[in-house]
């Protein structure tokens, strides 16, 4: 009997984890693919293809931490793409991806006591305005969105600095995708998303 439990827990953690790679629960048919993710740690750009044309953005997703936007850079930046393949600079800001171990000890003490709103109060991205680094074994995606429909700048990083990300992976990037979904202004809010696991920082 307890043999049974344990496999039932098991199986039910398995399932929970998002795989590292494949379209987002809840989205179109309709949606993007990431064809390749360069190979700088941290990443400096990601390749994706389109079937249409659409609105773009890209968030680096760690569940349990934060949602960042990287892709458009700014509100300037036109992120509506034709349909095709593109590649999509961005830049993860430094304090995300710290490893030492004076930053590791930090973010073990700060995590739990972050409050992700108070990122909603400023879109400078300075210092004050992330959250404590990501630690380096913890589980970080890419996350594409497209819409047929504008996604702002301006709306999607509100939503999503705001958002109170998940610990289960599948949770978190569903998550994030609802809170974009939420910026798009008519009836019906079409989205699709496409996630991939990434490796911030390289092994010491």
């Amino acid at each position: 009997m307890r043999i049974a439990s344990w496999l039932s827990i098991v199986f039910t953690l398995a399932c929970a984890k998002a795989s590292t790679v494949g379209p987002l629960d809840g989205g179109s048919a309709n949606y993007p693919s990431i064809t390749a993710v360069d190979s700088a740690r941290p990443p400096k750009s990601v390749s994706v293809r389109i079937d249409r044309d659409a609105y773009i953005v890209v968030l680096l997703v760690a569940p349990g931490h934060s949602a960042t936007l990287l892709y458009p850079r700014d509100s300037v930046t036109d992120n509506h793409m034709a349909a095709g393949s593109h590649n999509l600079p961005f830049d993860i800001p430094s304090p995300l991806v710290r490893n030492d171990s004076a930053n590791a000890r930090i973010n073990g003490r700060n995590r739990q006591g972050f409050d992700t709103t108070s990122r909603s109060q400023s879109r400078n991205r300075s210092v004050a305005n992330l959250p404590p680094p990501i630690l380096g074994n913890a589980p970080t995606y890419l996350l594409v969105i497209t819409s047929p429909q504008q996604l702002s700048y301006g709306r999607v990083l509100d939503k999503t600095a705001g958002v109170s990300i998940p610990l289960v992976d599948t949770e978190a990037l569903s998550a994030v995708g609802k809170a974009i979904k939420s910026t798009l202004l008519q009836e019906p809010r079409e989205y699709a998303g496409y996630f991939q696991q990434i490796t911030l920082v390289r092994a010491k």
